[in-house]
């Protein structure tokens, strides 16, 4: 299958928790994010090294409620024009500098909101990736996301 490219919304990153906070530019290590926190311990694994989550779900998250700003369910990188639903475990992704693999697919606990305080549980389980790098880079809201190797066979996780 082949996939136009898709844009980075933002690079969010925080001291550990949701929500993670947009910025400029961020250099990714194998280790994640420089300057990313993580608030549990089995987040800090090679294969958690980066989250991604789609503007596209932020925006309808909750039928009848406000969107959702990027980093609002704790993701790194928010992306749009590529559907996170349609890759699977093992596609790697250009984006920026840095090239990255899907490991697994994540289900955020809740979104919210950091100006207004509003939250929501993610009942209707809204799903994003956890991936790893292959190689580091820096990496900038605009950035263009190119699929760059589709994994032939989906695991569940």
């Amino acid at each position: 299958m082949n996939f136009p490219p898709g844009q980075v919304v933002a690079v969010c990153l925080s001291s550990g928790g949701i929500p993670r906070h947009p910025v400029e530019s961020a250099q990714l290590s194998v280790g994640g994010f420089e300057n990313d926190g993580h608030r549990y311990d089995e987040h800090y694994a090679p294969q958690r090294a980066v989250t991604l989550f789609n503007q596209e779900i932020l925006d309808r998250f909750e039928p009848d409620a406000e969107a959702f700003p990027s980093g609002s369910v704790g993701e790194n990188i928010t992306l749009r024009g590529i559907n996170l639903g349609d890759l699977e475990i093992g596609t790697r992704l250009l984006i920026g500098e840095a090239e990255i693999q899907l490991e697994k697919r994540w289900k955020p606990c809740h979104a919210k909101n950091a100006e207004t305080c509003y939250s929501r549980v993610n009942e209707r389980e809204h799903l994003g990736f956890f991936a790893s790098v292959v190689r580091p880079g820096m990496i900038r809201g605009g950035d263009t996301i190119q699929v760059v190797a589709h994994s032939g066979g989906d695991q569940q996780g």
